[in-house]
């Protein structure tokens, strides 16, 4: 479903990203791990469309969409969840999820998408009129994951979900995006640790200093 050949990504002078080449099939969660600082983040912007690819390709479903617009990117199905989540704090749960909704095929599907989202979260549910300002890290995350499902992605590429969490939300928040690959949806995840996804992934590529390099396939759990 999505590959990336040879890619090179700089911030001006500084080359951020290697000749760096992964792929991620359809129906699979592939994780991307490292230290911070090293270039999870960068690659993941870099195959939604938010930062500029200087070269390289990048495949998507058979087509090169390297350097497309990320609302273009969207509109075929490849949705990014930021690690900063980006929410309007003055908009309550419900407009921000709404927001996902934007593009027209998204439209067409807001109501079952936003009753799928609720039912992975009911707390959601409860909190639709609640401002997002005042809402706890942990729902702030779900806000986010559930604003990326109601793009109603085919690819969605969630940028270290568990960031600011604590221990029980991580695990939770983890296993709702290992719920939602088992039903189908492809998954490609930047995280710091690798143990944090025992027995969820199908493949991960660990990253230093801007080199990627790739487990052998197969679901990883075992080895971890």
């Amino acid at each position: 479903m999505l590959e990336l050949q040879d890619i090179n990504v700089r911030y001006g002078d500084f080359h951020v990203l290697h000749d760096v080449s992964l792929s991620v099939g359809k129906g699979e969660m592939v994780a991307v791990i490292g230290a911070n600082g090293h270039g999870k983040s960068t690659l993941l912007k870099a195959v939604c469309g938010i930062t500029p690819v200087a070269s390289g390709s990048i495949r998507f479903n058979g087509d090169d969409i390297a350097n497309n617009a990320a609302p273009q990117l969207v509109g075929r199905g490849l949705v990014y969840v930021a690690e900063d989540r980006r929410l309007f704090p003055d908009m309550t749960v419900l407009e921000n999820l709404q927001l996902g909704a934007f593009l027209p095929d998204a439209r067409k599907k807001e109501k079952q998408n936003l009753e799928r989202v609720f039912a992975l979260y009911p707390r959601l549910a409860e909190r639709r009129g609640q401002l997002c300002s005042t809402l706890s890290g942990g729902e702030a995350q779900m806000v986010a994951l559930g604003r990326g499902l109601m793009s109603n992605p085919a690819l969605l590429a969630i940028d270290e979900p568990s960031l600011g969490l604590a221990p029980n939300l991580t695990e939770t928040m983890l296993q709702t995006v290992a719920t939602l690959n088992r039903e189908g949806l492809t998954v490609l995840i930047v995280e710091q640790s690798l143990a944090l996804l025992r027995g969820m992934i199908d493949r991960v590529y660990s990253i230093e200093e801007g080199v990627v390099s790739a487990s052998e396939l197969g679901r990883v759990q075992e080895t971890l």
